[in-house]
């Protein structure tokens, strides 16, 4: 079991008001917790790379006192890592949507293959292939709570403040920088997508998003609140697609009319 090594904030934390925690958040340039964003980043950016993680983490800790020619140095392969963030969080999110609406129960339950099979069904964007979403998925599985919590709230700003943005340029409403400024929010929307990484199935066979040994886990005593994030509902397309891969599996000589979940 691996417990993510982030200090507890230093006083509960209870997100009830967005309109108001965005507005505060995203008017300021100070991070105003970031004891806890940035340990979070590293977890995110480098799961499974301890000595990228430290490298992330030193380089963020030396923004405040940074004196040279233009702004500090952004960490390497930034706009790789939070593309691959965007893939990922379309693969867990859509797994999270399957177990919210007890989807394909009679084949098998919700996996992560049939995420990727719908991912790869809608997807208009390069590097959407089933090969590179398992490799991208391999990489990120154990923090996929985080940054699929991450982009949720970056998507929601985005909506927000389209048209009349903070003080915050609206090219920087990226999940890196959601992340940074509003860890709390974060970690509050991660717990919920945590439950439901690490949930059970009731068929013996599948095993939980999650990995309990290998995903970083939120701590206990973090001292954030959870915060579920807004519904979704699988559209009668996907259902279908669902359908048609099983029925494929199967063999075109015994395959059947699709029948909705």
């Amino acid at each position: 079991m691996r417990v993510m090594d982030i200090p507890s904030f230093p006083r509960p934390i209870e997100i009830l008001d967005l309109e108001t925690l965005f507005a505060a958040r995203l008017n300021e340039t100070v991070v105003m917790w970031p004891r806890q964003a940035i340990p979070l980043l590293g977890y995110m950016c480098h799961p499974n790379d301890e000595a990228e993680r430290h490298g992330l983490v030193n380089l963020l800790r030396s923004w405040p006192n940074y004196e040279g020619p233009g702004q500090p140095p952004v960490p390497e392969r930034l706009p790789r890592i939070q593309g691959n963030w965007l893939k990922v969080t379309d693969i867990f999110h859509l797994y999270c949507d399957l177990i919210d609406g007890q989807h394909q129960e009679r084949r098998g339950g919700p996996s992560i293959g049939k995420a990727i099979s719908l991912v790869e069904a809608n997807a208009k964007s390069r590097g959407t292939s089933e090969t590179n979403l398992w490799k991208l998925w391999s990489d990120y599985k154990d923090v996929a709570h985080l940054v699929t919590a991450a982009t949720l709230v970056c998507a929601e700003v985005c909506t927000r403040f389209s048209e009349s943005p903070p003080r915050l340029n609206p090219t920087q409403f990226l999940p890196f920088q959601m992340a940074l400024l509003m860890p709390d929010l974060v970690l509050a929307v991660a717990q919920e997508f945590e439950r439901l990484g690490r949930a059970k199935r009731e068929d013996p066979h599948s095993e939980p998003a999650l990995d309990a040994d290998t995903h970083w886990r939120i701590p206990s005593d973090i001292n954030v609140a959870p915060l579920p994030p807004p519904p979704r509902k699988i559209r009668p397309q996907d259902i279908k697609v669902l359908n048609d891969r099983r029925a494929g599996n199967r063999g075109r000589a015994n395959k059947t009319t699709p029948v909705s979940d």
